[in-house]
């Protein structure tokens, strides 16, 4: 027997498949911090538009809602991605979650303070400055805790319970309230108010928002899911139409008008002065700062550990 006719039978016995198996996409469930919403508009184009299919991720997306335990998931296994945000993220590792940080969909904070245009301040400092301020807010929260304490205003601010309505705002001109650019400044608009947005980030509370948090060290694929966000982001910038169809399916308290208003109110936010994506050490520091600031942190606290750069750095 010829060398060639026994290496065609060893091949042939071989039980060898013609053609190389399909790699197996990984499997990872992404946990919001919140409903479907345009915050989150860039995940949603990474499934529709084949962003993490492409980076070999099978992604499944599951809404939050208030209080959502993005982070305790992760620990759990039940997520292999958590949303969160810079400030929750420090405040759990110090309580023992083992998370760190990936990328950040929301350069600037999306909190801040809604006014009215024609009767309120120009900016924070001014509230101080009315005859009788008052401004609905989370009180005793880590937010109005930094605001009263970097502007003095204990005892020229007085601090109510924010009901999460913007009823009251539209009938009184003269109302303040906590918001989120993504919320409360577009439902008051839809129904008339012209208002305007104070950020929290211009009074010094700006940790970075909708962050992809990842375990602790994080897993082999990480740095694919963030080069896939970051490229599935910047087409939904370009392009939000799919993604919002799919997010006002899923959410049915969010008109098209809606949807359009909170898109466009983010874009800022998103990119800020740093670009889309971009973390640094020193906006880290200063959100573990700020916590130190308002003692939920103990002094001496730092960001070290809590974030990791994936940009750049794909496995495929």
């Amino acid at each position: 027997m010829s060398i060639v006719v026994l290496s065609a039978l060893l091949l042939g016995c071989s039980g060898a498949p013609d053609e190389a198996a399909e790699p197996t996409a990984t499997p990872v469930k992404v946990a919001l911090n919140w409903f479907p919403e345009p915050e989150f508009g860039g995940f949603y184009e990474g499934v529709l538009g084949g962003h993490y299919a492409a980076a070999g991720l099978d992604v499944e997306i599951i809404p939050g809602g208030p209080s959502a335990p993005t982070l305790e998931l992760l620990g759990s296994g039940r997520a292999q991605v958590a949303i969160t945000a810079a400030d929750d993220l420090l405040l759990k590792r110090a309580k023992g979650i083992a998370a760190v940080g990936g990328w950040p969909g929301f350069q600037l904070n999306p909190l801040g303070l809604m006014v009215h245009a024609e009767s309120g301040p120009a900016d924070l400092a001014g509230i101080a400055s009315l005859a009788e301020p008052r401004v609905a807010i989370e009180v005793g929260g880590p937010f109005q805790t930094f605001l009263w304490k970097r502007h003095g205003w204990d005892g020229k601010v007085q601090a109510v319970p924010y009901g999460g309505s913007v009823g009251p705002f539209l009938v009184d001109p003269l109302f303040i309230q906590q918001a989120y650019v993504t919320s409360e400044p577009c439902a008051a608009r839809s129904k008339g108010a012209d208002v305007r947005f104070l950020r929290a980030s211009d009074a010094g509370w700006n940790h970075y928002g909708t962050l992809v948090a990842f375990a602790d060290p994080p897993p082999a694929w990480a740095a694919d899911f963030v080069t896939a966000t970051q490229e599935a982001w910047v087409a939904y910038m370009k392009s939000p139409a799919r993604a919002n169809a799919e997010i006002g399916r899923l959410n049915d308290q969010l008109t098209p008008e809606l949807l359009d208003c909170v898109t466009e109110s983010q874009r800022p936010f998103l990119t800020g002065d740093d670009g889309l994506g971009a973390m640094s050490g020193a906006r880290w520091e200063a959100t573990a700062a700020a916590l130190v600031e308002v003692g939920l942190l103990p002094e001496g606290s730092s960001a070290e550990g809590a974030w990791v750069e994936l940009r750049g750095t794909p496995s495929r």
